[in-house]
């Protein structure tokens, strides 16, 4: 298989080429969890693998619950299907526990702290109420736990990763938070262990394949001797592809891939990039430096035949969404012609004309 093709597979099994999702459930469904610390562009993450859907059916989903919003894998927050939340949380939380705990204490945080502040938030958010960010942080504050510096990202964070809490929709532009029991009543039996993980693999590869054990590594954030031993326990489950010596795994394929000779306009913390620790497939290692600035935050893509090929931005306007595009290298007209193809459905997502300046 050469790069074209591994990356044709990507497009096709990421949803983005050819999707047959209809709703926002179905297409996190595919992905297992879709990074969502920036939540438009997660949103339009969403929004671009189901077209027709609008930015307003993505904020019906989450108010539907079935997608949730939540600390997840890495730490980070993160788009799961309502069914996959619990048996992916109980599964990750050992490991991610274990790999933060100097880190933790290195900012004064034990467990011990963390339990304390999980029953604070619980006893705050029972009953159905729902609270932001700083009305957790006095409630905190007022059983006289230390939130400063960083440690109330963490006391957030953690009780995502702990299934204490979960987002709820937002109060105007604001995030709030809700108690995840109360929000999404326990249903599906635990599956923890190497079971849970292989599942966990199958399904990743399911929706990033082809992939190398090293990615589902990043992306999971288990050792690499784990991980591959849950491919190894998956057998047939997966095709095995051989390229620049490096082994890539995908679910057997039915049909060859759609064509990646097309162009697509991607947020800046979209799976197709973030969701793989080598990244040199989508780029060279110069261009690659240019995604990410100094305040960490990745700029959205402009993929052309499976890499990438500018960044791209929004603002929004009273009427309109202003984009502006800047390349890599000379965009053909023909290029320039299927970007604007793809801005008009942004827009239509949005439900705002676009404006390219």
């Amino acid at each position: 298989m050469t790069a074209r093709e591994i990356l044709q597979y990507r497009l096709c099994h990421q949803y983005i080429t050819a999707s047959p999702a209809k709703t926002p459930a179905e297409v996190v469904t595919q992905l297992c969890a879709i990074q969502a610390q920036d939540f438009a562009g997660a949103k339009w993450s969403i929004g671009l693998r189901a077209p027709g859907l609008t930015d307003a059916a993505v904020e019906e989903a989450i108010a539907d619950k079935t997608i949730i919003r939540l600390s997840s894998l890495r730490g980070t927050i993160h788009f799961l299907a309502a069914e996959d939340v619990r048996w992916v949380g109980e599964l990750i939380k050992p490991r991610m526990v274990a790999a933060s705990g100097s880190f933790y204490n290195s900012i004064g945080l034990s467990e011990p702290m963390f339990s304390k502040s999980h029953a604070v938030i619980r006893k705050t958010l029972e009953g159905g109420r729902q609270a932001s960010r700083d009305e957790l942080k006095e409630a905190l504050e007022k059983k006289k736990i230390d939130t400063s510096g960083h440690r109330m990202n963490h006391f957030i964070s953690r009780a995502g990763v702990d299934l204490v809490i979960c987002c709820a929709p937002r109060r105007g532009k604001e995030f709030i938070y809700t108690l995840l029991d109360e929000w999404l009543p326990p249903a599906a039996a635990k599956q923890t262990g190497q079971d849970g993980l292989a599942r966990l693999a199958w399904r990743y590869f399911t929706g990033h394949g082809p992939a190398t054990a090293q990615d589902f590594a990043w992306w999971s954030g288990f050792t690499l001797t784990a991980v591959k031993a849950a491919i190894q326990s998956l057998g047939q489950s997966l095709q095995k592809i051989t390229f620049g010596g490096q082994e890539y795994w995908m679910v057997p394929a039915s049909a060859q891939a759609p064509s990646a000779n097309q162009l697509f306009l991607l947020p800046g913390f979209d799976e197709y990039y973030i969701g793989y620790s080598d990244r040199g497939l989508l780029s060279d290692e110069a261009t690659l430096k240019k995604l990410i600035p100094p305040n960490g935050i990745l700029q959205p893509t402009i993929v052309a035949n499976g890499r990438i090929a500018g960044t791209w931005k929004r603002t929004m306007k009273k009427n309109t969404l202003q984009l502006e595009a800047s390349f890599f290298s000379p965009f053909s007209d023909p290029r320039k012609k299927a970007m604007v193809k793809r801005s008009a459905e942004f827009g239509a997502f949005m439900g705002m004309p676009v404006e390219w300046i």
